[in-house]
């Protein structure tokens, strides 16, 4: 989750909320979004982050309707999904687990670690445990929990934004935080409870993903706070990466 868009503060908030959403779908993903437009919807981008979620679960879900074998169909699926974000995730984990992982060293040069743009042993094991978590979890979780996860990810992302302290002056971490507006995007959860409910599903199960997921994102948050003394956009990215695959695996394990 690296910073795409305009410089920090400009025209941060003459826009929207068309220019808002425009803005995260081009945060979020390979979408191409104007620059100016990216630049004034920039303040309140994030109230838009779980609804660009529920697109990328929708496209999860629609390519595990191929007639494809359940897990090739999931394959394709996070094959697609890390295509759409631009692996920017992908990438934060990667950097993230080399960083707060690797034994026996400092905080600075933890922070080392996690600007180096070469992969570690820690990160390549954390990248492929990962994905083989997300395609088993994709392959069995139900219609539901696969619309939620990425919604739940990016919400999450919100939530580390606002919450954890900027590691660095520059990046997603420092940009973003100053303007998110937690209590516009806290009502993803709720309006996604009342609408899964409308559709059959038990709330218990809407509910116990949202706070298992809610509780991943808290405790990912503060080990790397603990770690680095604060998140850049690799590690809010990673946050969300990790959130979206415990909701589908325990949507999967729910229904069961």
């Amino acid at each position: 989750m690296t910073g795409r868009g305009a410089a920090p503060g400009e025209g941060a908030r003459s826009g929207g909320l068309a220019d808002a959403a425009a803005a995260a779908i081009g945060f979020l993903t390979v979408l191409s979004v104007p620059e100016d437009r990216a630049a004034r919807g920039r303040s309140r981008a994030t109230l838009f982050f779980p609804w660009v979620g529920l697109g990328l679960g929708a496209l999860a879900l629609a390519l595990l309707r191929t007639p494809l074998d359940t897990t090739l169909s999931a394959v394709l699926a996070v094959a697609v999904l890390a295509l759409a974000t631009g692996g920017l995730h992908w990438d934060g984990w990667a950097d993230v687990v080399d960083a707060t992982v690797t034994p026996g060293v400092s905080r600075e040069r933890r922070i080392e670690i996690l600007r180096d743009p070469h992969v570690g042993a820690h990160a390549a094991l954390g990248v492929a445990l990962l994905a083989l978590v997300r395609v088993l979890g994709l392959a069995r979780a139900p219609a539901w929990a696969i619309l939620l996860g990425p919604v739940m990810g990016r919400w999450s992302m919100v939530a580390t934004l606002r919450w954890a302290p900027p590691l660095g002056e520059y990046g997603a971490g420092a940009t973003l935080r100053p303007d998110a507006r937690p209590v516009g995007a806290a009502l993803a959860p709720a309006v996604l409870i009342a609408a899964f409910s409308w559709l059959g599903v038990p709330p218990a199960h809407v509910g116990v993903a949202l706070a298992i997921g809610a509780l991943a994102a808290l405790v990912v948050a503060a080990f790397v706070v603990r770690r680095l003394g604060g998140m850049n956009g690799d590690a809010h990215g990673a946050v969300g990466l990790l959130v979206e695959s415990l909701v589908w695996v325990i949507g999967a394990e729910l229904v069961r």
